[in-house]
């Protein structure tokens, strides 16, 4: 895989040195652009889910200032399903990498856009031609641009000794609007539909067991990478732990679709209290589903996000490695972060660090011990 990385970025090199005298630069006259004179904005967001539901926040910000806007996004075939029905969007794209790109690149030339705005927070050729490409001649906006600065009429560069949360910076880009992004609201949750709220709260009925107030856990056992997943074992124990601390505790397993016999096989040790998200949930549906724990026990996912956006109290498992800690962090939380002792995966997070955090956020946030 990282061969094939470096062989993607060796082309993508030359193609960048190959049309670079056709790329227009930043307009060196640019000021904050008013809202009331545009009507449709882009934003390219074609990456992983958790980058998308960090995002919703800008979104929400542009459509309090600017209601009469219609935005449109560019994601990726990972975060369809969680923007595909989601109100705040005019329009959705899908960036695939292969053939089909080209007519959608046509479809978002029809649009006319007036600005366009590159969330990727880092350097990357693909968002640089597409930002060019979709509207040609409007105005670009970025952030977290280093070597491609000079390409886009305005720029927050997070990476110059800030070490904020990425919801923070990537807020910042609304002052090319000339919206203060210290006014606008960190927490814009997924769009939810109706039959998926509907459903969790059924499902989260059958299993109350005649006791409306027990402190509803939820324990994630998937991470996109093994390096990100926690043993079994150590899972285990730390639900006999809570389960036998905590009055009223139910716990609430949620796996993906590979994961689900290491969920059933979790839930088959236990005789009661701990159970099974039903099978073929949704990415919805499970964001339904969590927005109704108490809290939420998670490797460094976008569940982690997904959670905070509802604000539901997170205890996230993280690697040490600082740079991707400090950005990616559960917003707004003080405690709750559970940090291994070295960069490349979180085996060595011990069942007594979690349930220290546990313990941290249940008694701040939760209100509730046996």
């Amino acid at each position: 895989m990282g061969k094939l990385k470096s062989i993607e970025h060796g082309i993508k090199a030359a193609v960048f040195r190959l049309f670079q005298p056709t790329l227009k630069r930043k307009r060196k006259d640019f000021t904050a652009i008013d809202g009331n004179s545009i009507s449709r904005v882009l934003f390219l967001r074609p990456e992983k889910i958790g980058d998308m539901v960090i995002s919703f926040p800008v979104f929400d910000g542009l459509k309090e200032r600017y209601p009469h806007l219609k935005i449109s996004i560019l994601g990726s075939p990972r975060s369809y399903t969680i923007i595909k029905d989601d109100p705040r969007f005019d329009k959705v794209f899908l960036y695939r990498k292969n053939l089909r790109d080209l007519p959608e690149m046509a479809s978002m030339r029809r649009e006319k856009y007036d600005c366009v705005v590159d969330m990727i927070c880092d350097d990357s050729v693909t968002a640089l031609f597409l930002s060019q490409l979709a509207a040609p001649g409007r105005p670009r906006i970025g952030v977290g641009k280093v070597k491609f600065r000079d390409y886009y009429d305005y720029n927050y560069d997070h990476r110059m000794g800030n070490t904020g949360h990425i919801i923070d910076n990537t807020l910042k880009l609304l002052e090319a609007f000339g919206i203060d992004s210290d006014r606008v609201s960190r927490y814009a949750s997924p769009h939810v539909a109706k039959s998926d709220t509907t459903e969790a709260e059924k499902f989260l009925g059958t299993i109350a067991d005649g006791h409306q107030d027990a402190l509803t856990i939820g324990l994630n056992l998937s991470a996109g990478s093994i390096t990100r997943v926690w043993e079994d074992s150590k899972c285990r124990e730390f639900i006999h732990c809570i389960l036998s601390t905590y009055q009223n505790c139910r716990v609430v397993i949620l796996t993906v679709g590979q994961d689900r016999a290491r969920g059933e096989a979790l839930v088959g040790g236990f005789d009661s209290s701990v159970y099974h998200v039903p099978p073929g949930l949704s990415l919805t549906g499970a964001a339904a589903l969590i927005s109704q724990l108490d809290l939420l026990v998670t490797p460094d996912t976008s569940l982690v996000h997904i959670a905070r956006a509802f604000k539901v109290p997170v205890v996230g498992l993280y690697t040490q490695f600082m740079k991707n800690f400090l950005l990616w962090r559960p917003y707004g939380q003080e405690v709750g972060a559970v940090v291994s002792g070295n960069d490349y995966n979180v085996h060595d997070i011990t069942v007594d660090q979690v349930l220290a955090a546990f313990t941290q956020v249940v008694d701040g946030h939760c209100g509730v011990r046996g």
